[in-house]
């Protein structure tokens, strides 16, 4: 009888936190990444792309605007590339260890001072875009990426100062492949 509820318990504190394991947080901000092309060719540049903060929720929110907190550093996120095959995504394999086949993690923490801290706030049905641009000059291993294969990508943005009760991680995901382009006039 003491499993029956500790299992009912377990399902219940599941239940509560899955809104925030998808791609729509518990405060109904869906994050989503849009890339100017999902079709591209290996050794052309990795195309640019945005996050977009929709509030899908009935209340206004807001959101931690940190995304370019330093001027000449990379953005505030993190971004993970898998290959994806049959449904599941893939990494590139270092012992027992499953790593993306390509990352960036922002390399930098900054003290925050509260007169500078600046908020973006989201009305029910609101968006707010936020431009990753030149996107190859911040991810590592990028040349593990292959013709012939799909991905996909994967943003995540941490909002620890919007709400001093909630720390909130925003997931985006899009999936893309990469294609061989001949040049023109060579048969392929």
């Amino acid at each position: 009888m003491k499993k029956i509820f500790r299992y009912l318990i377990l399902l219940a504190s599941l239940s509560l936190h899955a809104a925030a394991w998808g791609d729509m947080a518990d405060n109904g901000v869906e994050c989503s990444v849009v890339m100017e092309k999902t079709r591209f060719d290996a050794r052309e540049t990795f195309p640019d792309f945005k996050l977009v903060f929709t509030n899908k929720g009935e209340k206004t929110v807001r959101l931690f605007d940190d995304f370019y907190p330093l001027k000449d550093d990379g953005p505030n996120i993190h971004i993970e590339i898998w290959e994806k095959a049959g449904g599941k995504r893939y990494g590139y394999r270092v012992g027992k260890i499953e790593n993306p086949i390509a990352c960036y993690v922002a390399g930098y923490k900054i003290e925050r001072v509260a007169a500078l801290i600046r908020f973006i706030t989201l009305k029910p049905g609101e968006k707010h875009e936020v431009p990753i641009k030149e996107a190859y000059l911040l991810l590592t291993y990028f040349d593990r990426l292959r013709n012939g294969q799909n991905y996909e990508l994967e943003v995540r943005f941490r909002d620890e100062h919007a709400y001093p009760d909630a720390r909130r991680v925003y997931v985006g995901k899009a999936e893309f492949s990469l294609s061989r382009r001949s040049p023109k006039g060579v048969p392929r």
